[in-house]
């Protein structure tokens, strides 16, 4: 049952193999629980903002996003990179997402579920020309 205090994340578990991708703009391919979320949640608008948002650098290759309710209907969208330095934060409004935060990974041109990274790291390093791939153990999940 959807509790309006609980994390998407944790609510869409289940997604831990991402092996379908759909596409998205722009070149962009999202995983199926990164899909369902944004069709369940309508909130395809943040997928927007989270790809079109510039590169700082074509190094960085990993973005953790955050949506985070602040209160009501008023949430924080922070981008950190590998590091955990700040590439980008804004204040939205957003009526109809229900939950009280979201994490988003994006990798290269895919954006992912942090649940779903393990299987994706290993379906890409069968593929060639894949991009680097990071340990989950080092990456600052906050």
């Amino acid at each position: 049952m959807k509790n309006y205090m609980q994390s998407a994340n944790d609510y869409y578990s289940r997604f831990v193999h991402s092996k379908n991708f759909v596409e998205f703009e722009s070149g962009y391919l999202l995983s199926e629980g990164v899909f369902k979320i944004s069709k369940e949640e309508e909130c395809f608008w943040l997928l927007q903002i989270i790809c079109f948002q510039p590169k700082i650098s074509e190094d960085n290759i990993f973005e953790s996003w955050t949506f985070k309710r602040v209160e009501g209907v008023a949430y924080i969208l922070t981008a950190k990179d590998y590091n955990s330095n700040i590439l980008f934060k804004k204040s939205f409004s957003s009526p109809d997402f229900f939950f009280n935060e979201m994490i988003i990974w994006k990798v290269g041109n895919y954006l992912l579920l942090p649940s779903e990274y393990d299987e994706f790291v290993k379906m890409i390093s069968k593929q060639k020309d894949t991009p680097n791939c990071f340990d989950t153990n080092n990456i600052n999940k906050n």
